[in-house]
């Protein structure tokens, strides 16, 4: 069935804490359409932004006489028409061989049908002009901002971009040269979540915007997706075959989505984390408790003081 509506969601973050689990089980839902692409990063093209600006040169024109350009868009092409799926072939002729605008990006979702959406976690970095032009396109969207520790976060995250180095060790990295990445502005943005709720709160309703937690993706992840589903979708009742097949130990949500390699935090390291960290846990902790106070007392060994000690899977903005 279609809907007028541009675009009915969008995951805006935060990278390393739950968003591709999202995708995986959205693209699973009945009903819902999910472009084969997870990360667009359209709204985050400028090069000003410290995230992959793959659609920053706007004219194909730029971007046509390029040989490693034209092999990864033949070898998404081709790889859908091998599978059979040529709405995938559709997507991905749009997607390399078209101008990037805003009438493009709307023409994106309006071939799909049922509840459209994209997720992409470094839109938890945008300014406020560029969150305004994500309301000026679809001002009715939902929001879902997936949080997680940030102490952990960060950590993930170096974890995650040293999994691409075949045999990674910590005795390959000086504890200045971790200092130096946790540190840096692309990842002081994605673990700023504070900013991230103003900026969207701001311009978006915040009865439109629902954060949701890493942690109930290991603790209750089929209670997360439902709450999620239900949000998006006002309040449809999920089909009832979905519902029992999110049950039981090969459930999908139980499968860890893309996961970093396992390494432990050097001490000095893990202080400055939490030093870094420790206010902002603690405001959200006071401001709204649940999930935010247990990382308040796991990570600092006391409780918050205040808040909400309920484990909710998400909660609206106050």
């Amino acid at each position: 069935m279609k809907n007028n509506q541009p675009i009915n969601f969008w995951g805006i973050g935060a990278q390393k804490a739950g968003t591709s689990w999202l995708y995986y089980n959205l693209s699973k839902t009945p009903g819902f359409s999910i472009p084969p692409v997870k990360e667009f990063h359209y709204f985050d093209r400028n090069t000003k932004y410290l995230s992959p600006n793959f659609l920053s040169k706007s004219k194909v024109k730029d971007r046509i006489f390029s040989l490693s350009y034209l092999e990864r868009a033949g070898r998404a092409i081709f790889s859908s028409i091998f599978r059979g799926n040529f709405q995938n072939v559709g997507f991905f002729l749009r997607w390399y061989f078209s101008n990037y605008n805003d009438e493009w990006y709307k023409s994106i979702f309006n071939r799909y049908s049922g509840t459209k959406g994209e997720i992409t976690p470094s839109y938890s970095m945008l300014n406020k002009e560029d969150v305004s032009r994500m309301y000026a396109l679809s001002p009715n969207a939902k929001l879902i901002f997936m949080l997680r520790n940030p102490v952990d976060r960060a950590w993930s995250h170096f974890r995650h971009i040293k999994k691409k180095i075949k045999g990674f060790t910590l005795d390959d990295v000086t504890e200045k040269e971790i200092i130096e990445f946790i540190e840096g502005e692309g990842q002081e943005l994605r673990s700023n979540y504070l900013r991230t709720i103003e900026n969207f709160s701001s311009v978006f309703p915040k009865e439109q915007i629902l954060l949701g937690f890493y942690d109930a993706i290991i603790e209750s992840p089929e209670q997360l997706l439902e709450e999620v589903i239900q949000f998006i979708t006002t309040g449809k009742e999920t089909n009832e075959g979905f519902k029992e097949s999110l049950k039981g130990d090969d459930s999908p949500t139980k499968e860890i989505v893309n996961k970093s390699i396992e390494l432990d935090c050097p001490p000095l390291v893990l202080n400055l984390l939490k030093e870094k960290y420790h206010d902002m846990i603690l405001e959200l902790a006071n401001q709204y408790g649940g999930y935010f106070n247990k990382w308040y007392s796991e990570t600092y060994g006391k409780p918050s003081g205040s808040g909400e000690n309920k484990l909710f899977c998400t909660i609206h903005l106050k």
